[in-house]
């Protein structure tokens, strides 16, 4: 299956990566909101890849991004300020690191060099 997992908590910044997804022909996807969730969802399900806001309404999700890491799977971490969040949690480093904003072309171009990462 070639699931990309969504993981970001402003619906919509969410509904904005779902279209890019589905305009980029990335027709499966699926879209969590808190690090709870996308732990419960990896228990039973592995993404093709994940593009990830570190910052979620129940914290940090260094676990997800070590999760995936541990499993050898590409991510995109798409956050405000990606610097200081390799500097206090340097895991999220070896994922492609895309700014917020972005424009669906980065957002595509990002997944698209994750996923040549494999």
């Amino acid at each position: 299956m070639s699931t990309i997992l969504i993981l970001e908590d402003e619906p919509f910044i969410a509904l904005d990566l779902e279209e890019t997804l589905v305009e980029s022909s990335h027709q499966d996807h699926v879209t969590l909101s808190t690090c709870k969730d996308a732990s419960a969802w990896l228990d039973a399900h592995t993404p093709v890849a994940a593009i990830i806001d570190p910052r979620l309404s129940d914290g940090i999700c260094t676990t997800v991004v070590r999760r995936l890491s541990d499993l050898g799977l590409p991510f995109v971490v798409y956050s405000r300020e990606p610097d200081s969040l390799i500097e206090n949690e340097p895991v999220f480093g070896k994922g492609e690191m895309l700014g917020k904003p972005a424009s669906p072309d980065q957002v595509i171009a990002a997944v698209s060099r994750a996923l040549q990462t494999e």
